[in-house]
């Protein structure tokens, strides 16, 4: 069939409902009952994720996404962290381009920071890189796998060519490309083969979950990745190494309620190193063990969780720097610290930062400078609020299961960054907690905690997916009501979690599985 993605997204907000209902229902239904519609709703919502045809799993690509990190990767001694957009300009103009209408700027990139600059700057960069970093044969390579992107795969356009050289260009960690490297080998002829990877990653933590909690609960982790509306881009198999961060977080998670807490530390640095703001997961574990010192109280499975992190980094930063450079590390430290400035936000990021200025109204469409400017001014308002409610799940997980307070590390990710919505997929660590928790034993109270919260997660889906259907290209819309149901759901499960930890005798306090 091959319907559109706009129908496809239609569909899911009915399939989210269905998730919400089931959630609540689930106690009260037979468990065979409950496990057919689970799989039912699963079946179906896996066919609609594929939009019931086999073209998007097993034919298409994402050019935009994999010119960014396939070439960039591949060619990374020649262009680094600043040279993708000249070269590849250069390369198009070469070859009788410009193929596409490509505006009168590009976004530049340097020490200073991103700007926009004319064209003709584009070319005169790309000359220069091609003369001095460039080998002749290195050149006619990346001139070919560039001109087959650009113009024998389908994926662009106009439109999306000038918001592609108009974008903060190629952000991946050296420990990412140092992962990449023996992959982004492969022709470009058959690059479709690299963009399975991710499917490596995804049902590693599908077993992971299964076997730490059980397959019921693996059919609820599928059924999220089938149903996000974080994963509408880029599509699995479409490009390489996209959900590699959030499949280690799981699989550590795992690791953790099944007491292998030091596996699971070197699983987090793993995913810190890919992508950085991971290292967030370890704010719970890290507030539980604080608390516990105050109490001269020493939780051993945390302090091998916080060793196996140190060894986790420590490897794969180290190797990175030996074999890219001391100086690759420090320009994508300078470039993402730039990439994260209140005028460098757009219309796909998600955060708290994004919540406080926003009234619900439709328009603007985009943000505004004047959004931008009032997220700057909203700094010390914006940290106080996300201080207060870290410091609630702080003392609310002081007594949870070490798993549990893992889970909890989306909530500083989202009150601390603005990520572009695809990393909130994160939000898949929340999901698993809850899910896994709707068929274990658990007290009364606990057991109606996660179920409301998977019904909430569930709820922000339903939106996101009617948002995007119903006000199309209204990003701010989508992403600000988004943020505040967020915002809703940590105060919920914060305010939650303090009242079960002062109900809970502390001869009670689980650690592990």
């Amino acid at each position: 069939m091959d319907i559109s993605r706009s129908v496809s997204e239609g569909y899911k907000i009915w399939l989210c409902g269905g998730a919400m209902v089931l959630a609540i229902a689930w106690a009260w239904l037979p468990a065979r009952v409950s496990r057919g519609f689970l799989v039912g709703l699963l079946v179906v919502s896996t066919a609609n994720y594929a939009r019931f045809g086999l073209k998007l799993p097993f034919e298409k690509i994402d050019t935009y996404d994999l010119i960014h990190y396939y070439l960039n990767a591949k060619y990374f001694d020649e262009l680094g962290y600043y040279d993708l957009y000249p070269a590849c300009i250069l390369a198009d103009h070469q070859a009788n381009g410009p193929y596409f209408k490509e505006g009168s700027k590009f976004m530049d990139q340097d020490d200073s920071g991103h700007h926009y600059a004319p064209i003709s700057v584009a070319i005169e960069e790309g000359e220069k890189v091609k003369a001095t970093k460039f080998t002749p044969e290195r050149w006619a390579m990346f001139s070919h796998d560039f001109l087959f992107l650009q113009r024998n795969v389908e994926g662009l356009d106009s439109d999306l060519w000038r918001q592609l050289i108009q974008d903060h260009g190629f952000n991946g960690t050296t420990v990412w490309v140092l992962q990449a490297l023996p992959f982004v080998q492969v022709p470009v002829e058959y690059i479709k083969t690299i963009c399975y990877l991710d499917l490596g990653f995804l049902a590693a933590a599908l077993v992971a979950v299964a076997w730490a909690w059980d397959g019921t609960t693996a059919l609820w982790a599928a059924l999220f990745l089938m149903l996000t509306y974080s994963a509408r881009w880029p599509t699995f198999t479409w490009a390489l190494f996209r959900y590699d961060y959030v499949s280690l977080l799981v699989i550590a998670m795992a690791c953790m309620r099944k007491g292998r807490p030091l596996l699971a530390g070197v699983l987090t640095g793993w995913s810190a190193t890919l992508r950085m703001f991971p290292a967030m997961w370890l704010f719970g574990p890290g507030a539980k063990g604080f608390l516990g010192l105050a109490k001269r109280k020493v939780h051993k499975p945390l302090l091998r969780l916080a060793l196996g992190f140190a060894l986790g980094v420590g490897a794969w930063q180290g190797a990175a720097t030996a074999v890219l450079g001391v100086d690759a590390v420090r320009t994508h430290f300078e470039n993402m610290t730039d990439h994260n400035k209140s005028e460098n936000l757009s219309s796909r990021r998600i955060g708290l930062a994004l919540a406080l200025p926003f009234r619900g109204d439709l328009e603007p469409k985009l943000i505004t400078e004047e959004e931008k400017q009032l997220v700057e001014r909203q700094k010390p308002l914006r940290f106080a609020i996300a201080g207060a409610v870290m410091l609630a799940f702080a003392w609310g997980l002081r007594k949870s299961r070490d798993e549990e307070t893992f889970a909890y590390g989306f909530v500083p990710f989202f009150l601390l960054t603005t990520a572009s919505y695809y990393y909130y997929v994160a939000r898949w660590t929340l999901w698993v907690l809850h899910a896994g928790a709707l068929s274990k034993a658990e007290t009364a109270e606990s057991r109606a905690r996660h179920v409301a919260g998977l019904a909430m997660l569930a709820g922000i889906e339903l939106f996101s997916n009617w948002s995007e259907v119903v006000h199309v290209d209204h990003r701010v819309y989508l992403v600000g009501w988004m943020a505040w149901l967020l915002l809703g759901y940590c105060v919920v499960m914060a305010g939650w979690l303090i009242a079960e930890s002062h109900r809970r005798a502390p001869s009670a306090t689980p650690t592990s599985g």
